[in-house]
């Protein structure tokens, strides 16, 4: 009976935790703010080649609660300075893409880039693709579902470019590493180095010029290539 008695008990403190739990949960939710209040909104940067549609879209895109720091035509882009623009991605809409303007456009301001057409031809999404656009897509501008693809192309452009650092960093480690061993090998030559010798004195002038190894190497190839032109001459 004892037993039965701690039980109920039991289920009574339980139950009365769960319901402090509950309401604890309910009050603390309640105070705390909405996340996506908090977050900044997109800056965006619309390009088109119409103005008419573009101050529709624009007007559009505004009521969603969109920030929009440019409304351009591709006829004016020249006269914008990319530090003016300040924008987190480029919209661009296009009845008729055209792989120059597109690649322009990319090269000038180097944020993310999407693009808006009615044009689903083949040859035209590989174009505007190599042209450097983070997404094509086959349909106008929909602000009610525009955040989500806004969201995917900027991940999508952030990964493409560590894929190009990644790659251009392999490629400097890639050299540095040949021009060391070029290096050292001039030096074993020139003065009876042993290669680990040639290295720790290749090593301790790098570091007392404060530049890395791979560039006094290249200093010192280009040192050897001088004089040894010099004495052709």
């Amino acid at each position: 009976m004892l037993f039965q008695d701690s039980r109920a008990d039991e289920n009574v403190l339980l139950e009365f935790g769960i319901l402090i739990a509950s309401d604890w949960k309910r009050r603390f939710f309640q105070v705390l703010p909405d996340d996506s209040s908090l977050m900044p909104k997109l800056k965006i940067a619309l390009i088109d080649d119409d103005q008419a549609r573009a101050n529709h879209i624009k007007a559009s895109l505004i009521q969603h609660d969109f920030e929009v720091v440019a409304c351009l035509i591709f006829d004016h882009l020249n006269l914008l300075r990319l530090e003016q623009l300040q924008a987190d991605i480029i919209l661009l809409d296009m009845d008729h893409p055209q792989r120059d303007l597109i690649e322009s456009c990319v090269s000038q301001f180097n944020l993310p880039t999407v693009l808006f057409t009615k044009n689903s031809q083949k040859d035209m999404i590989k174009n505007a693709i190599e042209a450097g656009v983070t997404a094509y897509i086959v349909d106008g501008i929909d602000p009610s579902r525009l955040e989500s693809i806004l969201h995917i192309s900027i991940e999508q452009f952030k990964k493409h470019k560590k894929l190009l650092s990644d790659l251009e960093s392999a490629k400097n480690k890639l050299a540095d590493r040949k021009d060391i061993e070029k290096a050292k090998a001039l030096m074993m030559q020139l003065h009876g180095l042993t290669e680990d010798q040639a290295f720790q004195l290749l090593r301790k002038n790098a570091m007392s010029h404060r530049m890395t190894i791979g560039e006094m190497a290249r200093r010192l190839l280009d040192a050897q290539q001088l004089l040894q032109n010099h004495l052709k001459d």
